[in-house]
């Protein structure tokens, strides 16, 4: 028993494993016949991982093993792909064919990984400060987003209904149009099927509404994201600047007594 509770919680045995059974996941992809022995040997893998689980719990007791995050997230992936191990017995049990679509659910167990990744809690903490700051940015550019998408379904939705046929395909060719993607296609479309003037306008606007979304609306809230990670990581500097300044100051205060 004390061999087991070492195993499961040794965090690079269990890094180990991880790989491993992403690895089958990765190719397991590759083959049709998705109840093979490679599905079994997944599923045994879950079981591992659902082990792993229960070990912790006994060894820590359940409140210490859910106060940690990573924990919390590794159950939460067991869980989600405990039900695919169904699929094994596809042949015997009926109506378990319905359960062959939670085959994909195994794919979300490659995320442990993140856990091991060095220095990640700092990188989250990182991501959670830079969406903080820059949501209020991101909001008006949706808002612009919705409110260009209607305008643009009634201007030149007759005209090129493969892009703004209704308002849903309206904020998907928008969107691309603010990620710079095909954006000269849907004003050519347009003056395939308009006159020259609706050619000429349609080439004006959708230019403007590239400048606008595109350059300086994802630009805008790039740059704050990023400003607003590169600021936590400046923070940590400044702390340790800070310390470092305190301590020749005590250095100094020492040689000032010893004269």
């Amino acid at each position: 028993m004390e061999l087991v509770k070492r195993i499961f919680i040794n965090d690079n045995i269990m890094l180990v494993l991880v790989l491993i059974n992403t690895g089958i996941i990765f190719i397991s992809g590759f083959l049709s016949d998705q109840g093979g022995t490679l599905l079994i040997i997944d599923c045994l893998f879950t079981l591992l991982f659902l082990l792993e689980a229960v070990v912790k719990i006994r060894v820590w007791g359940f409140s210490k093993y859910w106060s940690d995050g990573w924990n919390r997230f590794d159950f939460i992936l067991v869980l989600i792909a405990l039900p695919s191990c169904i699929n094994i017995f596809g042949d015997i049990l009926p109506g378990t064919n319905i359960l062959l679509s939670l085959r994909t659910m195994r794919a979300f167990k490659a995320f442990r990984m993140l856990k091991f990744i060095p220095n990640i809690n700092s990188l989250l903490n990182g991501i959670k400060l830079a969406f903080k700051a820059s949501y209020i940015v991101a909001i008006g550019l949706i808002v612009l987003l919705l409110v260009f998408s209607i305008i643009t379904t009634f201007l030149f939705g007759n005209l090129a209904p493969q892009y703004f046929g209704n308002p849903a395909l309206s904020v998907y060719s928008i969107f691309r149009l603010f990620t710079i993607e095909g954006w000269y296609e849907m004003p050519e479309a347009i003056a395939e099927n308009g006159g020259a003037t609706m050619a000429v306008f349609a080439r004006v606007y959708f230019s403007i509404l590239l400048f606008l979304g595109g350059i300086i609306g994802m630009s805008l809230v790039n740059s704050i994201f990023v400003d607003a990670m590169a600021a936590d990581n400046n923070d940590e500097v400044l702390e340790k600047l800070s310390q470092l300044e305190k301590k020749l100051d005590k250095m100094e205060e020492y040689k000032d007594v010893g004269r």
